[in-house]
């Protein structure tokens, strides 16, 4: 069966991304402002109660009589989802975290968390910090990349900017969703260590350094105990060890019992109450396996964070002109050209000279309609589509031939002839909401044919640009050595189409950076062993769906994590595989030069400074990365990790000094015999670079 007929029914998964509400009316007046433990002190058991399970698939309920409203949550890290306006659709996660720009996702998710106010939303269903273990997960441009360190200073960014506009932000999926595959009946075999240095870091840095005042569990079970009233997560690391106040949130239908997420678990089950039914909690009630207690310290998290957010005193909704407005839509522009990876640029292909182009030639799967983002409940549905790159380029060349012909343009031999004689040919190619999406992992190969096509288009026109769509890692090795260069667009939202054609003819210099390996093969990868060979094939349209909150359907599976810290780039580099494109690759139009490396050890941190300077023609922006590479390990380790980066924007001939400070952590491995981080007195070369695998300085530090 072709890719195409095989997904042809997964259009109906995506369907659920259109159910819509409409905004809530803007109140015009505040509300009498009340604490949480007064309306606490005054709800009944009964209200107390109710009140930890959902109603109307994103709500929660309202008590009118204590002038408390009804909370409104929303999907995705990318914008506001499921409501009936046209609002800012964001670049996704992973391309968020190309950018390695915290300043500016911070921006991002304040203009999504103003977008929310303006509807009545108060909860903000993200960011998701799941690990990319294997490069197929289906929900991969949902995350943050591959490495943890990035993934909590990004998470922890986002959370900053949504929170600091009162929209309370629930990270995600708490823990070791790494798999869409039967992701309802798979249980996580994972070591201590592997779970604390790979799993967990960016959850603990969303929570203690972002301030995340939600978390949101994971369907799967972890050492043989759902994550939804798992004891070792939710109360020994998450309250106990981190110390966190604030409220855990089940995902959808992710309960498979009732005593155990009350006493060791969730806070709120959504979308309604079937495990936190009255009738339920009663029965556990009278037979003693829970108490009142319980219940009443979920009701209190849920209101304290409700008031600490301001939530009980305003308007349900406000300032609907919010919605779409031009510092939005700029934001989202920005964060689209700052995303954009330049993978390889040979013979200079790149940037495209206006001057003297009268055809340009678009081929592809993606050539039609520029992918805005993956599927599920983070695609966003618009009323207004925007304009795909077709359009954005005829715009751009009005006097020009835009020619799309389509995925299967070879067809013809008229279409032959367009792609030999146009100036310039784009193959915009990879996957799109169908093909990459929650329920599902996908295929590491492109769709059938495109690797061909994109060989044959070179053989046809030496001047072909390829386009990559994708939320992570996928083949390219077949094709990748027959073009000059080659973009990596993830997904970038509204403004994808434009901030490609900016790009693409150098109004705006591209400086992402790959925030995950793009290895030479899919078997190179260790955790790919752990799959079963059908990953990516779905039996019913939705597999693992059948049984979901109901263990009496479908058998629990082990997934076992056996590479142990060895995810990524760790694996790779500790291994000396060759890649195609390493993490943290991304090219630019112009070059810089790294020089002068210090190191300084104080007070257990070791503070790294540097020099960059842009030494080509244009204007620029590198991200430096700092890894660490322990010379003399007591422990098996990895051969280097990420632990700082900086990106700094430099005009031709222009050099800044940048400054990394190195925490205790940054030297740490967990002591699983004593339950506790620890750092081994040694040496330790500190790496500074532009990609894991382009590394321009070194100095060894004694700490």
């Amino acid at each position: 069966m072709s890719y195409r007929k095989h997904f042809a029914t997964e259009l109906k998964i995506n369907t659920m991304a259109g159910r819509t509400k409409t905004p809530v009316p803007v109140e015009k007046v505040l509300r009498k402002k009340t604490t949480a433990e007064e309306i606490f002190s005054r709800m009944t058991d009964d209200e107390k109660i109710e009140y930890i399970s959902g109603i109307d698939s994103f709500g929660i309920k309202a008590i009118p009589r204590l002038d408390l409203p009804a909370i409104w949550t929303t999907d995705t890290t990318s914008g506001v989802r499921g409501w009936d306006i046209d609002g800012t659709v964001m670049p996704a996660a992973v391309a968020m975290a190309a950018s390695f720009d915290r300043g500016l996702i911070y921006k991002c998710a304040q203009s999504i968390a103003d977008e929310c106010r303006a509807v009545g939303v108060s909860v903000l269903l993200g960011p998701g910090v799941n690990i990319a273990r294997t490069p197929v997960c289906g929900r991969n441009f949902e995350y943050m990349g591959e490495d943890p360190y990035l993934a909590g200073e990004m998470a922890s960014a986002y959370i900053k900017g949504a929170q600091s506009q009162g929209v309370v932000t629930t990270v995600k999926h708490f823990a070791c969703n790494n798999s869409d595959y039967n992701r309802h009946k798979e249980n996580v075999v994972v070591d201590e260590r592997t779970l604390r240095e790979i799993y967990l870091p960016a959850f603990e840095k969303s929570v203690k350094e972002g301030g995340s005042l939600g978390v949101m569990t994971s369907y799967n079970l972890v050492n043989g105990v759902y994550a939804s009233q798992n004891e070792h997560l939710v109360d020994d690391i998450l309250r106990g060890e981190w110390g966190y106040e604030g409220f855990v949130i089940s995902d959808w239908t992710s309960l498979y019992d009732t005593v155990g997420p009350i006493k060791s678990g969730v806070d709120l089950e959504m979308p309604d109450g079937k495990w936190f039914s009255a009738p339920k909690i009663r029965q556990a009630l009278s037979s003693g396996q829970i108490s009142m207690q319980d219940i009443d310290k979920k009701v209190l998290r849920l209101l304290k964070v409700w008031e600490r957010l301001g939530i009980l005193d305003r308007p349900v909704s406000e300032h609907p002109e919010k919605i779409g407005c031009a510092e939005n839509r700029r934001n989202a522009l920005d964060m689209a050209r700052e995303s954009i990876t330049l993978l390889k640029n040979s013979e200079g292909r790149l940037p495209l000279k206006e001057k003297g182009i009268k055809k340009i030639a678009i081929l592809g799967y993606n050539s039609e309609v520029t992918p805005t983002g993956g599927g599920g409940s983070a695609f966003i549905i618009k009323p207004s589509p925007n304009d795909s790159l077709p359009q954005e380029l005829k715009k751009r060349l009005p006097d020009a031939e835009i020619v799309v012909l389509g995925w299967d343009w070879a067809k013809t031999e008229a279409n032959l002839e367009t792609v030999r004689e146009a100036d310039a040919v784009i193959y915009s190619t990879g996957f799109d909401k169908v093909f990459e999406s929650e329920t599902y992992d996908r295929p590491y190969e492109l769709l059938e044919a495109e690797a061909e096509g994109i060989r044959r288009a070179k053989g046809l026109n030496s001047n072909t640009i390829v386009i990559l769509h994708s939320g992570g890692d996928c083949e390219t090795r077949s094709w990748v050595d027959a073009v000059d260069a080659v973009l990596f667009a993830y997904y970038l939202g509204d403004e994808g189409a434009p901030a490609l054609a900016d790009v693409l003819f150098g109004d705006v210099n591209p400086s992402g950076h790959l925030p995950f390996t793009i290895a030479r093969d899919e078997k190179d990868y260790s955790t790919m062993i752990s799959l079963p060979e059908d990953y990516w094939w779905i039996d019913d349209g939705r597999r693992g769906v059948p049984g979901q909150g109901d263990p009496e359907i479908g058998t629990v599976t082990d997934l076992e994590y056996t590479e142990g810290i060895l995810v990524g780039y760790r694996w790779f580099d500790t291994k000396g595989l060759a890649v195609e494109f390493p993490f943290g690759h991304g090219l630019s139009y112009t070059t810089f030069e790294y020089s002068d490396a210090r190191t300084e050890v104080a007070d257990g941190n070791v503070l790294v400074t540097f020099k960059v300077r842009n030494t080509g023609p244009v204007k620029g922006a590198e991200v430096a990365q700092v890894y660490v590479h322990d010379m003399m390990p007591c422990i098996s380790k990895a051969e280097q990790e990420l632990r700082g980066f900086e990106r700094i924007e430099l005009s031709p001939g222009e050099e800044k000094t940048l400054s990394v400070k190195l925490d205790s952590r940054a030297f740490s491995h967990y002591d699983t015999e004593n339950g506790r981080w620890h750092r081994d007195a040694g040496s330790y070369e500190i790496r500074i670079g532009s990609s894991s695998r382009d590394i321009r300085l070194a100095a060894v530090v004694e700490c």
